[in-house]
This record gives structure tokens, C-alpha cells and sequence, in this order.
């Protein structure tokens, strides 16, 4: 389900040219982008609890009422997928901004993210195949709960954060400097 994907691999990550005017003021404000990287981090965070419920059979019915619901297994198996699918919305949104208004401005500036912006468009596609994938497999845990079918959203939920998380680093390490010089709106 998952082989086919190919993970981020810093070594073949372009690296940002350093700003020699740029200020820690800059970089602060750059840093800022780390806020909205945290947020989609924390929603994942819910739906790995969720999933983690769903694997024990059990689960504690405080924490499942607060994520995703006190409900029977089969509903616990449906809210899963909404909630995959909200953080799915949610972060296709944040890359869409990206690409549509951030990377442009970036590319209005410096001819030296170029090879940087590039790269983190292609690892949004990434990311957004991998979205695709687990919604998916949210839908198919809805359809037919089964562990075969929990063991693979789990595979894919594993996978896409591990590569979103690659890819909040990469970014916030290459573009926080150029963010603030050329004061991009965050």
C-alpha cells in the first residue's frame, strides 16, 4: 500500500542560499511558520490515539468521548475516518496556501529557492498522495472493519507522518531565514 511512496531523503534535498543581511528578527518571524506545522502535528496526534484505541479493542471512554466519541466499535472505526479526513482538508489547505501565495512570493525574491521551493512542491504531492491513501483506508476500515484493515491504515498513518514530519523540518529549516527578509505574511 505504501511501497511505492518515495520517503524524503535529506540528502537529496536542496539546501536555501544563507541571507547575509538577514536578522534574528527574520528568522523569528520565518520561525513562525513552525505554528502551523505544530497544529497539523497535534491532529495527527489525535487520530494516532484513535487508531491506537481502535488496535486495543478497548480503550479509555473519557479519552475516546474527548477524540472521537464515546460510541460503539464500528462507529469508533467511522469517526476515524472523519477524522482523517478533516486533518486530509486541513493540510491540502496549508499546502495549497503554500504553493498558491507563499512560494510564489519566495520565487519573486530568489533565484536561489528555486531548486528549494521546487523540491518542497514535489514533496507536497507526495504528501498528498499519501493523504489519499489514507483516507482510503479510513473508508475501507468503515466498509469493512477487520484487523487487516486497521493493520493498514495503521501502515499508512505511520508512513504519512513520518514524511510530514520530514517535510515541517525541511521547511521550516529552509525557508525561515527568507520568510522574514522578504517579510512573506504568515
Amino acid at each position: 500500500m505504501i511501497d511505492d511512496i518515495p520517503f524524503l531523503d535529506d540528502e537529496t534535498r536542496p539546501r536555501a542560499p544563507v541571507i547575509a543581511d538577514a536578522t534574528e528578527a527574520d528568522r523569528a518571524h520565518g520561525r513562525r511558520l513552525s505554528l502551523f506545522h505544530r497544529f497539523h502535528l497535534q491532529q495527527m496526534a489525535t487520530i494516532a490515539r484513535a487508531i491506537s484505541a481502535l488496535e486495543q479493542g478497548t480503550g479509555d471512554a473519557a479519552a475516546l468521548a474527548r477524540d472521537i466519541g464515546n460510541m460503539a466499535m464500528l462507529d469508533n472505526f467511522r469517526r476515524v475516518g472523519t477524522l482523517c479526513g478533516q486533518e486530509c482538508q486541513m493540510l491540502t489547505l496549508h499546502h495549497t496556501i503554500e504553493d498558491q501565495e507563499i512560494f510564489p512570493r519566495l520565487r519573486e525574491q530568489s533565484a536561489g529557492l528555486k531548486a528549494v521551493i521546487d523540491r518542497l512542491s514535489q514533496e507536497h504531492e507526495i504528501v498528498h498522495t499519501m493523504l489519499e491513501r489514507l483516507e482510503q483506508a479510513a473508508i475501507r476500515i468503515v466498509q469493512e472493519p477487520s484487523p487487516q484493515a486497521l493493520k493498514d491504515l495503521r501502515a499508512v498513518f505511520d508512513a504519512l507522518h513520518a514524511v510530514v514530519a520530514s517535510h515541517f523540518g525541511y521547511e521550516e529549516n529552509e525557508l525561515a531565514e527568507a520568510l522574514g527578509y522578504y517579510r512573506v505574511p504568515l
